[in-house]
């Protein structure tokens, strides 16, 4: 087997960095626009056709048994269509007020709620998040919440769907940043969450303009899956899969096996097995939903996942005994306070950093998985002309109802701020610079993989 090259772990700088930075004094415009990445013609090669040159003859070959796929429940078209929908909550002011004056306690409270029209009675209501509630409770209004439709009353959804997360804009001014990182996985046909808007009134006071999230509960789990009751782990902060990692950076979600046995030989075969071998690791791990995983957070420069600082913002799904690694909380992408998108120097990192996610460097080192996250870094670079019209069309579509939010945690000018060209944090930035730059890199780390010496 060859070895991959020092160019190789370069690429995971990638994935490897720490979390988003406050951004610098914005100009004077408030928004630029321009023509759309890579204009036809221009570019000789793509991305993906650069990937599919250098690719093993090794076919992708997913751990997780194939699920029979039945018609997907009513709420994901309702979800995927470009609309902004509206949810009315009604809830005692009692319960409000338990709310209010425990905002860090989490406890549902019953509450009815009418989601574009049809109403949904005797659900649970509580507040979720960690920044974006602390941005809350300073301000006193617009709690990131989680709607439970079944807390109360078994099997109730809404239009199958069984929970609901409403995040605030606290930790992402654009309201975009989740929308486009979950759209990547559409594109890779990952294991992902549906997104869509809201405008969410409260006991009839308009609250605010949120971002809703299908949460991954037992609606997202059958559909993905086909079962929802084998062992669910949220990956906290210092989930990192060291051998000395607690696994009580793990919480427990679903699941009735509380040894998190998984978990401990998980960390145990990346621990034993040899850099740039397989060995036991598609025995207890969905090798290609952890790949794109990184495909994902790595052309979109989001920092804030595994391989970032707090190494958490992800879920493994214990799927016929092997654990499956799902996406949550992307709202990240293009926030790195370490960088310039478009600079080569996004290829310098901190090697302990590279030793400290043990996932990240096994998996990597292995030439047929790193062949196949190339691959798919190329298929998300070749879609960012075609995400960045889509971006165009939401930031039209949202504004509206931004500027009609008195509870925005900025302004909106610093809204539009986030979709200028002036901002190098911004995600028009990103999404006009990136393409280029990430089609040329991924050009050079291919040649550099073909002309690594043989072992």
């Amino acid at each position: 087997m060859k070895k991959i090259k020092a160019v190789c772990v370069l690429l995971a700088a990638v994935i490897f960095a720490g979390c988003g930075a406050a951004d610098p004094d914005p100009p004077a415009d408030s928004r630029s626009t321009s023509d759309t990445v890579g204009t036809e013609g221009e570019q000789t090669t793509t991305a993906t056709e650069a990937v599919s040159e250098s690719e093993t003859d090794t076919e992708p070959v997913s751990t997780v048994p194939e699920v029979i796929e039945d018609p997907q429940p009513e709420y994901v078209e309702w979800m995927l269509e470009e609309k902004v929908h509206e949810i009315r909550i009604e809830i005692d002011e009692q319960e409000w007020q338990a709310i209010k004056n425990n905002p860090y306690n989490g406890d549902y409270h019953p509450a009815n709620v009418s989601i574009d029209g049809e109403r949904v009675e005797n659900v649970g209501l509580r507040t979720r998040g960690h920044a974006s509630l602390e941005y809350a409770i300073e301000k006193g209004t617009k709690y990131p919440f989680k709607i439970k439709f079944d807390k109360y009353v078994d099997d109730q959804t809404f239009m199958g769907l069984d929970e609901l997360a409403l995040n605030n804009g606290g930790d992402d001014f654009a309201f975009i940043r989740d929308y486009i990182c979950y759209e990547a996985f559409q594109i890779l046909d990952g294991y992902t969450s549906c997104v869509t808007y809201f405008n969410v009134y409260l006991n009839d006071e308009l609250k605010g303009f949120y971002v809703g999230i299908e949460a991954i509960d037992k609606s997202y789990l059958e559909r993905h899956f086909g079962s929802h009751k084998h062992n669910l782990y949220e990956g906290e902060n210092g989930a990192t899969l060291e051998t000395f990692m607690s696994l009580s950076c793990f919480t427990q979600k679903k699941g009735s096996d509380t040894s998190m046995e998984d978990i401990q030989r998980l960390i145990e075969v990346l621990d034993e097995t040899p850099t740039g071998e397989k060995g036991d690791i598609e025995s207890c791990i969905d090798v290609d939903s952890v790949l794109k995983m990184f495909a994902v957070n790595a052309v979109l420069d989001n920092r804030d996942g595994y391989c970032g600082i707090y190494a958490h913002n992800y879920y493994f799904y214990n799927a016929d005994g092997r654990l499956v690694m799902l996406p949550w909380d992307m709202n990240a992408p293009s926030m790195s306070a370490y960088t310039d998108i478009a600079s080569p120097t996004i290829d310098v990192f901190d090697a302990s950093s590279v030793n400290s996610r043990p996932l990240a460097k096994k998996l990597l080192a292995v030439e047929e998985y790193y062949a196949r996250y190339l691959d798919y870094c190329g298929r998300l670079t070749d879609w960012l002309p075609e995400l960045k019209e889509q971006v165009e069309r939401i930031y039209e579509m949202i504004k509206p109802c931004v500027e009609a939010d008195g509870n925005i945690f900025s302004s909106l000018y610093w809204f539009n701020y986030q979709y200028s060209l002036d901002n190098t944090k911004g995600v028009m930035y990103l999404l006009t610079y990136r393409y280029d730059y990430l089609t040329s890199r991924l050009e050079e780390l291919i040649g550099a993989s073909e002309d690594a010496p043989a072992a």
